[in-house]
């Protein structure tokens, strides 16, 4: 963990395949990542969704990213729509907190990512890419 980096920041990436077997077809809530502790002081920077197949019904699922368990802060989300997800490769972007320090995450703190319910498509499928601004020691929180 750098202490201080004076040639910018380093930034991590965690890519999640999403199938729409079991996950963009299904209505409930669904846990795609529960509880991983990340090991490192960072701050969430991105939420990304990239098209892998393309979906063909008009089917909706918003994704959420906790900070801690499935019932902590939600630090980010993105919603998957027939719109934005009948293009392979496109990429959509989601949304994350604007509230100061909410998104930053300590060596201990874990992540969860879920689908709450929502309306099934019956294909379709994305990468989903969060990615993380590594922070320096004197940055932690």
């Amino acid at each position: 963990m750098p202490r201080f980096n004076p040639f910018g920041y380093n930034r991590d990436t965690i890519a999640i395949t999403i199938p729409s077997v079991g996950y963009l077809a299904a209505t409930g809530a669904v846990n795609l990542m529960l509880s991983k502790t990340l090991g490192y002081p960072c701050e969430l920077e991105r939420v990304d969704a990239v098209t892998t197949i393309v979906a063909t019904t008009a089917g909706s699922r918003v994704v959420n990213v906790r900070k801690g368990t499935a019932t902590g802060t939600i630090v980010g989300t993105i919603t998957l729509a027939l719109a934005t997800q009948g293009t392979l490769g496109v990429v959509n972007a989601g949304t994350v907190t604007s509230a100061a320090g909410v998104n930053k995450f300590n060596g201990t703190d874990t992540l969860t990512v879920e689908f709450p319910s929502g309306t099934a498509f019956t294909a379709g499928g994305v990468d989903l890419i969060l990615t993380f601004r590594i922070l320096d020691q004197k940055d932690v929180v």
